[in-house]
């Protein structure tokens, strides 16, 4: 047991660890899209939205290609079970269910790079603390002041960050960032929304207007 206590930490220092920033990042964007189609179109545009590694047919979610890995069973009834969605980075392109005991919990374990045009950067290594990972326009920097400007980039290229993890990619203090957060957001160039007690920062339209016309060398999506 503890050679393989030892080998898998050893595995997670070399596969896991160097990457979970940018992955930890995506997922958290993930279930925020996510949660924004549910409170916006209720379960029906969630489930819509699995299409088409998830075909919704109410009252049926049907998945193409499943096959059980773990479990016996190829139909699953709720009857009032909990049903949860777990994106992850590893899935196969297949979603997977998995249940425990009668009345406990089903899981669908989804893909969460299904719909990622490029997924090269989950797998760079994380941008040590103080590096800034966003390239700033001369032009941005001269409008909002520096600091501002890294932060609002850092903001586009990592949506739906925490303010922690801005500060950490903007390089500097999590009260600096909050504060040049919170002045972005004030003039309408972030958007904020809440995930439990976790702020996280998102580009507005506006927002992405002005970094596409101040001197950008790629229009940000």
């Amino acid at each position: 047991m503890r050679r393989l206590a030892a080998a898998l930490k050893s595995c997670h220092q070399v596969a896991i660890s160097p990457y979970w920033g940018p992955m930890e990042q995506h997922l958290r964007a993930e279930t925020t899209r996510r949660g924004r189609l549910m409170v916006q179109g209720g379960v029906e545009a969630l489930l819509r939205s699995l299409h088409p590694m998830a075909v919704w047919n109410a009252p049926v979610l049907e998945i193409p290609g499943y096959r059980p890995v773990l479990q016996r069973e190829i139909d699953f009834r709720l009857a009032g079970r909990p049903f949860v969605l777990a994106p992850s980075v590893f899935c196969v392109p297949v979603p997977q269910l998995f249940a425990g005991p009668e009345n406990d919990t089903v899981v669908m374990v989804y893909p969460a790079l299904h719909d990622t045009v490029d997924a090269a950067p989950l797998w760079a290594p994380s941008a040590p603390a103080g590096h800034v990972s966003a390239s700033v326009p001369p032009a941005l920097s001269a409008l909002l002041g520096r600091t501002r400007a890294v932060v609002l980039c850092v903001i586009a290229d990592h949506p739906a960050c925490t303010t922690t993890q801005l500060a950490r990619w903007a390089g500097v203090s999590p009260a600096s960032a909050s504060e040049h957060a919170t002045t972005l957001r004030k003039a309408g160039l972030t958007a904020l929304t809440r995930e439990r007690k976790e702020a996280l920062h998102t580009l507005t339209h506006l927002g992405l207007t002005l970094l596409n016309t101040n001197g950008s060398a790629q229009p940000r999506a």
